[in-house]
């Protein structure tokens, strides 16, 4: 009898680590696949956007340069996150479709200045989500529970606006973003001699395993059927829901798998210290490759008052933070040559300034006293998960509708 209990033993045993083991082969493959469909995406959005500037050469500069430009670049970069939920997406996106048309003759300047404040779009509208997080858990939270959390569910919306709101103006009128990463990136492009680094890299390697045999091929077919103004909207538009794809079906939901357990209780013990909380909230967010992620997960916490929204709050700082170097991103900044290096010091720079003046300095208060008011009355009102709905719809797609259309 007692052999036989053993035997079972041993056996359940075996069976445990067989399981675990094709579960990691399982997600292995599914961060390869991931990984290889992120890159190709990338690449034809380069190209599509190749093929439509040659077309549209004139009207894409007279939209790029017009005084309006900035207004729409940010509002599309905000209901484009809303709508996709993957800022990493977007500015990849951004990167890599600027970075082609200066390629075909957009000047540098135009690109970056157009650039930037999609960056600063993609960054407000990946907030969305806590929001969505709330609805999702509303009917597992008492009343009094879900009114308590909107001050933590809309406090990352707050330090956003008010970062965009502060750098925006100055960036439309004096350009201080724009040149500064503009000669930030132009000496880390020279001291690193990455002009001779980057065109190795992609002839040795992009070229012969995704542009030449599948890019440009299919730009081609594209291009015969539809014509090369069509044909580079349709397919950058193809290789655009492609990114999204890799990074929201493949990648994320690969990292997800790897970082599934019990992650809830290890956060909710690392609230000790404000260090330990933004520690906590970088490392999910780095392994996850999204805020998106890395914010909704303390929703829930909060919701249930594990910790209060003082504790949370650098946690979702260093969630903001995290989310401009994950390996994603990187990729894109690298693969967009000069054009992805300023972007994306765009991206990190505009970050670390938030950081500096939401968290270090004594500013570090006003983010949590306006979500806090805001919060507070929402939470007053009878129909406050309306008013909540409300406040985000106006924010993440009205606006940025009016401003798209009317400008």
């Amino acid at each position: 009898m007692l052999e036989l209990d053993i035997e079972r033993l041993r056996l359940n045993r075996k069976g445990k680590e067989s399981f675990v083991t094709n579960e990691k082969i399982g997600v292995m493959s599914l961060l390869i696949c991931g990984v290889l469909l992120f890159i190709c995406s990338l690449e034809g959005v380069e190209y599509g956007f190749k093929l439509m500037f040659s077309d549209w050469a004139n009207l894409i500069l007279s939209m790029v340069e017009s005084g309006a430009a900035p207004f729409i670049s940010l509002a599309v970069g905000v209901i484009a996150t809303t709508l996709l939920e993957s800022s990493s997406a977007v500015i990849a996106t951004t990167m890599m479709s600027m970075a082609g048309m200066v390629e075909s003759g957009l000047p540098l300047s135009s690109a970056i200045l157009f650039g930037i404040p999609m960056v600063m779009g993609a960054n407000i509208g990946t907030t969305v989500g806590n929001t969505l997080t709330l609805f999702a858990i509303r009917k597992s939270t008492t009343r009094e529970e879900f009114n308590s959390t909107i001050p933590g569910v809309i406090v990352d919306d707050i330090c956003k606006f008010l970062t965009v709101g502060l750098l925006f103006p100055l960036e439309v009128t004096t350009g201080f973003l724009s040149k500064t990463v503009t000669t930030l990136g132009s000496f880390i492009y020279k001291i690193l001699k990455l002009e001779r680094v980057l065109p190795v890299f992609e002839e040795t390697v992009i070229d012969i395993l995704i542009k030449d045999p599948i890019i440009e091929p299919m730009g081609k077919a594209f291009t015969d059927f539809f014509g090369p103004r069509l044909g580079g909207v349709f397919f950058s538009a193809l290789w655009f829901a492609m990114v999204v794809i890799s990074i929201d079906f493949f990648i994320t939901k690969g990292l997800k798998k790897l970082v599934r357990t019990d992650w809830a209780g290890r956060v909710s013990s690392a609230f000790g210290s404000p260090y330990k909380s933004f520690a906590t909230g970088f490392s999910i967010t780095w392994v996850t490759g999204s805020s998106s992620i890395g914010t909704s997960l303390v929703i829930p916490i909060i919701a249930t008052r594990m910790v209060t929204l003082e504790e949370a709050y650098p946690y979702i700082c260093g969630c903001s933070i995290a989310t401009t170097v994950d390996l994603a991103q990187i990729y894109g900044y690298i693969a967009g040559g000069v054009v992805g290096i300023m972007l994306g010091l765009a991206h990190v720079v505009l970050n670390i300034l938030a950081l500096m003046l939401w968290l270090v300095s004594p500013l570090r208060v006003l983010p949590i006293r306006i979500a806090n008011g805001i919060g507070g009355f929402m939470s007053s009102k009878r129909y406050s998960a309306l008013l909540l709905l409300g406040y985000a719809f106006s924010i993440f797609i009205l606006i940025p509708l009016i401003v798209i259309f009317v400008l």
